[in-house]
């Protein structure tokens, strides 16, 4: 496991944009107290070039580029990456 700023993993070509729900208030909420985030996002790099996520990690990344947009905070964000070899 890695970690990342948000800032760098919102420039990956990801579909992560969630809307603001009550689990995306809740993630932020816990954010603004200072909690971190610590369930890994899963990606995986395929051979194709472009990078998709295994698991709906969208919440959390919307969440904290919400943190970052409000208060200039650059979270770090747990993420795994995996690379595939197939096309």
């Amino acid at each position: 496991m890695d970690y990342m700023p948000v800032t760098k993993l919102i420039e990956l070509d990801l579909h992560w944009i969630r809307g603001k729900d009550a689990r995306f208030n809740a993630i932020l909420k816990s954010l603004r107290k200072g909690d971190g985030i610590q369930e890994a996002i899963l990606l995986i790099n395929c051979a194709c070039g472009k990078t998709y996520i295994l698991q709906d990690g969208g919440h959390r990344i919307s969440a904290a580029y919400q943190l970052f947009l409000e208060s200039g905070k650059d979270s770090m964000l747990p993420v795994s990456i995996f690379q595939s070899n197939i096309p």
